[in-house]
């Protein structure tokens, strides 16, 4: 998950202080989450994953739907 908030907090060109902000948060917090230090609560997850544009399996590492049957297809013998 840590690897993934960074991804995505830099694909929008956004500071941790930024995202912070945002999300009325510490920016504390976003570092230790991006780090691995916390795994943050249900309420920050959900503010963050709103904040980034992503719900929160996306979040957390998990693959969207539309990712997991194109995973599928391209897994499938010919």
């Amino acid at each position: 998950m840590a690897k993934q908030i960074r991804k995505l907090r830099v694909s929008l060109i956004l500071t941790q202080k930024q995202l912070a902000d945002l999300i009325h948060m510490d920016e504390s917090m976003i570092n230790k989450m991006e780090n691995g230090h916390s795994a943050g609560s249900i309420q920050t997850l959900t503010k963050l994953a709103a904040a980034l544009g992503v719900s929160i399996s996306e979040l957390i590492g998990e693959q969207s739907p539309e990712q997991q049957e194109e995973n599928d297809v391209q897994t499938r013998p010919q």
